[in-house]
């Protein structure tokens, strides 16, 4: 009975060393979050399938690939296509799943929080599908109607680290443009245990261990 007392109390251990209902929520909205990091195309990036731009602080590199050639606007960033205007559509051309994808270049890095304002201007679009996907490849996704000043976020919560995230809509869009990123840190999908936490967790673990010897002593002795 000991022994059963104890592993419950180092699975209760090391469930207090890990946040609990780790998501990353996707919405609407200007300036609910504003990240810590404008990204910028400061170098003039090459015109291609995949462009690199950097954040404005910490100089975090940051590549946007999609299905056509694209435009790094310098400055304050725009994402724009060669031809005027990015089509995400899933069935654009005939390709499945085509979207505009965002993704540091470090793969060893990893954000909590993201915003970026779609610009439909002459496009066609009228709704969003946001995919955000986490260190260990779960994926959240959404789907909006596409507000008036265009503005999306995102942000991970307890512990939770987004790895990319990609959009899809069902028209042409002029470009994205005033994108932030924040957050930024290593790549585990979840923060590393308060002290508490990891004594909590040898506690339990020391307990376990001790019940279990005690438990084998005796058996030997009525042996």
């Amino acid at each position: 009975m000991r022994v059963r007392v104890a592993a419950v109390s180092a699975v209760l251990a090391m469930s207090a060393a890990l946040p609990a209902s780790a998501m990353v929520i996707i919405g609407t909205g200007a300036g609910t979050l504003q990240p810590d990091e404008n990204l910028l195309f400061t170098n003039n990036p090459a015109d291609g399938l995949t462009i690199q731009g950097v954040t404005n602080t910490s100089a975090t590199g940051v590549s946007i690939t999609g299905g056509e050639t694209l435009v790094g606007n310098g400055g304050q960033a725009r994402v724009e296509s060669a031809d005027g205007l990015i089509n995400t559509n899933f069935t654009y051309n005939g390709l499945a799943d085509q979207t505009l994808g965002f993704d540091l270049t470090d793969p060893a890095k990893a954000f909590t929080d993201a915003e970026f304002r779609i610009f439909v201007g002459k496009g066609t679009a009228t709704q969003a599908t946001l995919t955000f996907v986490d260190t260990t490849g779960q994926q959240f996704q959404n789907t909006f109607n596409i507000p008036s000043n265009g503005f999306f976020n995102a942000q991970a919560t307890n512990g939770e680290k987004i790895n990319f995230f990609s959009f899809a809509t069902n028209g042409s869009v002029e470009d994205v443009r005033q994108i932030r990123l924040g957050g930024f840190g290593g790549g585990s999908s979840f923060g590393v245990p308060e002290p508490a936490s990891w004594a909590l967790m040898i506690l339990g673990f020391g307990g376990l261990g001790a019940n279990l010897r005690r438990h084998r002593r005796r058996r030997a002795l009525a042996a």
